[in-house]
């Protein structure tokens, strides 16, 4: 009786992570970051941010925000839940245009 071969299981190939591309922060976000206009930031700085300007303001009470007045005009909401930051940040941030070429004459 002959032998039967095993087949080897083939590894799948692991995919490099894509890396994060910076955004373009609205005016009111970028003020309340910055205190400057023109931020452009990557989606997880952003909420990393945003959770640290809580906490220095003293409105992060566990994994919920207690907006201030400030941050209740930007997000229209009272409380921030920790599901809920992305989705209040997805409306500030939109891709940034890439930038311009230098022009030499």
């Amino acid at each position: 009786m002959p032998k039967r071969r095993i087949a080897k299981k083939r590894r799948k190939k692991k995919r490099a992570a894509p890396t994060p591309t910076p955004l373009a922060c609205s005016e009111g976000l970028s003020r309340l970051f910055s205190g400057r206009a023109g931020l452009q930031i990557t989606r997880g700085q952003a909420v990393s941010k945003l959770w640290a300007t809580a906490k220095a303001r003293g409105v992060q009470r566990g994994k919920t925000i207690h907006c201030d007045a400030e941050m209740a005009a930007l997000f229209g909401v009272s409380t921030l839940g920790f599901s809920d930051v992305a989705a209040a940040l997805a409306p500030h941030l939109s891709r940034a245009p890439p930038p311009q070429p230098l022009v030499t004459e």
